[in-house]
């Protein structure tokens, strides 16, 4: 235990060395920042990632180059993270616009099939906090539903987008995708031992200050540890993934994958845009697919 005890004493006087070189890493980065944010630089630049690790693992030992890759790559991924929020702190530039007030509602656009819970018209208001002079039309399907939307005959379509623990509405989200909608607001639905959730959803982005949700898609890189990136960039922002499943389409080179996340925060919070400028930079095809308060989804 005494040999122990004294192994313990170097490592944390190893960890305080590292402390002061994060501090002053972490205040290069910031001098970065500063001029990327004047003269217009992207601050995502693989090409030259990839020569620093290259260059900081050449020679390393060879037990220990596998670790060592590793801990480089973190470390540009954690300055690359403090990077973006200082960039839209000094530059602005949020790659989106949403409003703060919840647009009026005539006219919703409902699917005639569509298995719901509850059933009835009134039900349907009273779940969304519709007025009752809002009507309820019928749409033949998700296309018909995304053109009334679009063509300004319906202000809002109304659908099921999961059914908790049984799977997700691929239908829905990629009615959203393709016309660019919005959800506005969400509820769950239970009757008898099944729970749904229930969307409201337009073509304005709406972000209010009760809203604890965040809804998007994007397509990953297609190479090595991709993925992993990405969700740990957004561990990183101590923001919690409330959902994510991915759908497959094909590209001219093959197949890809695009995820629909929902998260657990608010746009309007710094830490929230700031990963959303980082997604939009580092991944493919991002979209945002709503902003809404859920509450019981996972009681």
């Amino acid at each position: 235990m005494a040999a122990l005890d004294g192994v313990r004493r170097d490592i944390d006087r190893v960890d305080g060395e590292i402390r002061k070189l994060f501090v002053e890493r972490m205040e290069l980065a910031e001098r970065v920042a500063q001029i990327k944010a004047e003269n217009g630089d992207v601050i995502f630049k693989p090409d030259r990632e990839a020569a620093m690790i290259e260059k900081q693992c050449a020679g390393m030992d060879g037990e220990l180059v596998m670790e060592y890759r590793a801990f480089i790559k973190r470390m540009i991924a954690v300055s690359r993270k403090y990077q973006y929020k200082r960039m839209l702190e000094l530059r602005g530039g949020f790659p989106y616009e949403y409003g703060t007030e919840e647009p009026l509602c005539e006219c919703v656009a409902v699917l005639d099939r569509e298995l719901w819970s509850p059933g009835s018209a009134d039900e349907r208001r009273t779940a969304f906090d519709l007025p009752a002079g809002v009507s309820l039309e019928t749409a033949d399907g998700y296309e018909a539903m995304g053109r009334r939307i679009l063509e300004g005959k319906a202000d809002a379509g109304m659908g099921i987008l999961e059914e908790i623990g049984g799977g997700v509405s691929d239908g829905l989200n990629g009615l959203l995708v393709r016309c660019g909608l919005y959800i506005r607001k969400c509820k769950i639905l239970q009757r008898e031992n099944v729970r749904r959730k229930a969307v409201l959803f337009g073509k304005e982005l709406v972000v209010c200050p009760e809203h604890n949700r965040l809804k998007l898609v994007f397509v990953c890189p297609n190479s090595s540890g991709s993925l992993a990136n990405i969700l740990s960039m957004i561990a990183d922002y101590g923001i919690n993934l409330t959902e994510i499943h991915s759908v497959p389409f094909r590209e001219e080179e093959g197949w890809n994958y695009r995820f629909f996340v929902e998260m657990g925060t608010n746009l309007a919070e710094k830490n929230s845009r700031a990963l959303i400028c980082q997604l939009y930079r580092e991944t493919g095809a991002l979209q945002l697919l709503g902003s809404y308060n859920c509450q019981g989804d996972f009681e």
